[in-house]
C-alpha cells in the first residue's frame, strides 16, 4: 500500500467521523474500554457516555531533572514504585486509572461520593509522596502535583480494531470536557515554584467626579444625583501604586508620541520591574471540588483547620477561585 492509498483511506475516515451521530447517554459509573455501550464510529451512530463526577491528576514534579541528577536504574524504581503506589490507593479510594502517560496519571470516579473519594485520594497520594517514596529513595528529593476538577465529562471510544499483541495499542477512550483539562492545568502547577515578572505601576487616579456617566448615570435613573462634573480635573492630585502583570502592563501601556509614555487608568508616573517567586501547595482544586468536600464533611479537620487555603495567584486559563494545601494523613 502506497502511501497516497493511506492518505485517501484517512481522509474518509475523517469524512464519516463528520457525517457520524454522536450520542452521549448519561451513566454515574467510570466508563472502560471494554464497555459494550461505547462504539466506535465507522458507518454507524457512535455512543459514547457523559457522566458528573470528579476526574484527578497527579505528575511528578522536575521528573527530568531528577533523571539527569541520578541513575536511571534509580529513577526507574521511583517511577515503578510511585505509579504502583497510586495505582493502588486509587483503587482503594473508588477511583478508576484512566490513562497514564509516562509519570502523569489520570483517576476518574464514581459519580457517588466522588467529591470526597478524590480529596482522600490526593491526600493519601500527597502522603505517599511526602512520607513513604522520600523515606525509601534517599537522597531524591521527590515531590508530586496533584490537581482536582468537577464537572461533565463525555467519554468517547477512538481507535482501531486490532488483533494479537497490538490491540490493547490501539483502542482508547477520549474523555471530553473542561474538568479533565482544568484538572490538567491544576496538576501542572501543583508542588511548583514559578518565577513570576510583573510590574510596579505609580500613577495619579482618574477622578471619578470627571467620568461623565453612561445614560445618564444609574443614580439619575433611580431618582438620586449624579456626581459628574463637567470642572473637574480629569486626575486625581493622590499617588496609587498598582500591580500588573506583564499581560495587562502591555495593554495598557502606549506612546502617542515620541518618549511619552500614556496608561490607561490613570495619570502615568512611573513602573518598575519586579521578579518574585510563588509557590504552589502539592494539591490543587477548584471551588466547585472544594465546595463539594466541604459540605460533605464539615467536620473534617482539614476543613475546620483550614488546611486549604485559596490561592491568591490565578492560573493561566483557570477561572474561578482555587484551593490548595499541602495536608497528608496524621496516622496514629
Amino acid at each position: 500500500m502506497g502511501v497516497k492509498t493511506i492518505l485517501e483511506e484517512i481522509e474518509n475516515d475523517v469524512i464519516d467521523v463528520i457525517k457520524t451521530n454522536f450520542v452521549y447517554n448519561d451513566t454515574r459509573l467510570v466508563p472502560n474500554p471494554s464497555d459494550p455501550e461505547l462504539t466506535y464510529e465507522r458507518g454507524t451512530e457512535k455512543n459514547g457516555k457523559k457522566i458528573e463526577t470528579c476526574v484527578l491528576y497527579v505528575d511528578i514534579r522536575n521528573s527530568v531533572a531528577l533523571t539527569e541528577k541520578h541513575h536511571t536504574q534509580t529513577m526507574g524504581r521511583v517511577y515503578t514504585a510511585f505509579t504502583k503506589a497510586v495505582l493502588k490507593v486509587a483503587r482503594h479510594h473508588n477511583g478508576h486509572i484512566r490513562n497514564i502517560i509516562g509519570d502523569r496519571v489520570m483517576v476518574v470516579f464514581p459519580t457517588k461520593d466522588c467529591f470526597t473519594n478524590a480529596v482522600d485520594c490526593a491526600i493519601s497520594i500527597n502522603h505517599i509522596a511526602e512520607y513513604i517514596i522520600k523515606k525509601n529513595f534517599t537522597g531524591v528529593n521527590f515531590k508530586c502535583g496533584i490537581g482536582i476538577d468537577h464537572g461533565e465529562l463525555r467519554v468517547i471510544k477512538v481507535g482501531i480494531q486490532r488483533h494479537g499483541n497490538e490491540h490493547g495499542e490501539n483502542k482508547g477512550l477520549i474523555w471530553v470536557g473542561y474538568p479533565a483539562n482544568i484538572a490538567s492545568r491544576l496538576t501542572d502547577y501543583g508542588g511548583k515554584k514559578i518565577d513570576e515578572n510583573y510590574f510596579e505601576v505609580v500613577r495619579n487616579p482618574i477622578n471619578p467626579r470627571a467620568m461623565l456617566p453612561l445614560f445618564g448615570g444609574f443614580s439619575s435613573l433611580f431618582g438620586g444625583q449624579s456626581s459628574y462634573d463637567p470642572k473637574a480635573p480629569y486626575y486625581l492630585t493622590s499617588v496609587e501604586t498598582v500591580e500588573m502583570t506583564v499581560e495587562e502592563f502591555a495593554n495598557n501601556i502606549s506612546s502617542i508620541r515620541d518618549g511619552d509614555l500614556y496608561m490607561m487608568g490613570g495619570n502615568f508616573i512611573r513602573f518598575t520591574k519586579k521578579t518574585r517567586t510563588i509557590t504552589f501547595p502539592e494539591i490543587l482544586m477548584t471551588a466547585a471540588v472544594y465546595n463539594g468536600f466541604k459540605n460533605a464533611n464539615p467536620e473534617r479537620n482539614c476543613i475546620k483547620k483550614n488546611l486549604w487555603v485559596e490561592q491568591k495567584h490565578q492560573i493561566k486559563n483557570v477561572n474561578g477561585k482555587i484551593y490548595g494545601g499541602n495536608v497528608i494523613w496524621i496516622l496514629k
